[in-house]
């Protein structure tokens, strides 16, 4: 979501998250290596799903990786969570907590990881993970290119049952629509704090609280022969059902559409082995906590597995909480 002074004083500190021959050992899940710290590194890669969008957008995006502590000094190959920040925010966030990060994925009967966090930073603030001619194809970019780099460049385990996919916000919400279309490609979700719309108001309490964003419009609602920033805008003021109905329902699209995201879902070969929310019951933003519940509701209805995590507080990740958390979740739904 937009970024305040409040969203930025409660997010404290989030993140999740072959060689040929003999088969490579799994990663360590009791014993403690001697080396108790992990690695991080940054780097920019390649983008060439970001080519040619609209708003100039160079096609590379700047990465962090957190190698786990026995990826040093062992052949092991390891499963990878993919972490997406949140509206306007770069990489680093993450990393504001790593000693728990490492000690946590120590700890026995728990499985060691990779966590890759990348942002959706854009000319205009954001790209939602989404493809848009406007921001680029962001989608295809986390599902294709940045998967490929790092299955070729780092010691993955690449299989789908070895990937987990999570996010803060923006990145919540990118975490269940990218997630959603991709269970060949992820095996669980964890989503904080994810923009989500319930079918009854939803998209009016997200105007009233957003209004006509520009960003959230070139991502879902892009025309590419308006002016600049090249999208369709919704009159946030006026009722919706005086307003174009097929403009109401792209709008409504991008965070909502859930029952048709679940359906398209249940269309696929594959299945997610679990989806899990987490969100704050005085969210700044009134719409994620009535549109999570009900996210959550319709995988009820759906009979897909999922979890969820309820916590008094606001817009914000308990990042020192979240890793412990997120080690313990991707460690029961990833396989090593």
């Amino acid at each position: 979501m937009k970024a305040s002074p409040v969203v930025a004083a409660l997010a404290l500190a989030l993140a999740a998250c072959g060689t040929s021959g003999a088969a490579p050992e799994a990663p360590p899940t009791s014993a403690v290596p001697t080396v108790a710290d992990g690695e991080v590194i940054t780097e920019t890669v390649p983008a060439p799903s970001l080519a040619n969008n609209m708003l100039g957008d160079p096609a590379e995006r700047e990465i962090a990786v957190y190698l786990p502590p026995s990826y040093a000094t062992s052949d092991a190959r390891y499963p990878v969570v993919y972490f997406l920040a949140g509206y306007e925010e770069r990489i680093g966030m993450f990393g504001q907590h790593t000693d728990e990060l490492w000690a946590q994925m120590l700890t026995p009967g728990k499985l060691e990881f990779i966590v890759v966090e990348v942002d959706g930073i854009s000319a205009l603030g954001g790209n939602f993970y989404a493809n848009s001619p406007v921001s680029g194809n962001a989608e295809d970019f986390l599902t294709q290119d940045l998967i490929s780099y790092i299955d070729t460049t780092y010691r993955t385990v690449p299989e789908a049952s070895a990937r987990g996919l999570s996010g803060f916000s923006m990145g919540g919400s990118g975490t269940i629509n990218v997630g959603l279309a991709h269970p060949d490609v992820y095996a669980s979700l964890y989503a904080h704090s994810p923009g989500l719309l319930h079918e009854d108001g939803g998209l009016a309490g997200f105007l009233q609280s957003n209004g006509n964003w520009p960003a959230y419009g070139a991502a879902f609602v892009p025309d590419v022969d308006a002016e600049y920033p090249y999208y369709r805008p919704i009159d946030a003021h006026s009722p919706l059902e005086g307003q174009d109905p097929d403009l109401v329902a792209a709008w409504e699209a991008g965070f909502g559409n859930l029952r048709g995201k679940i359906a398209d879902y249940l269309a696929l070969p594959d299945r997610l082995v679990e989806i899990k929310v987490a969100y704050g019951t005085t969210d700044i933003y009134r719409w994620i906590p009535i549109g999570s519940a009900y996210f959550l509701d319709l995988l009820a209805e759906n009979g897909i597995p999922h979890s969820e995590f309820v916590f008094e507080g606001g817009h914000g990740v308990n990042y020192f909480f979240f890793q412990q958390d997120c080690v313990d979740y991707f460690s029961r739904t990833l396989t090593a």
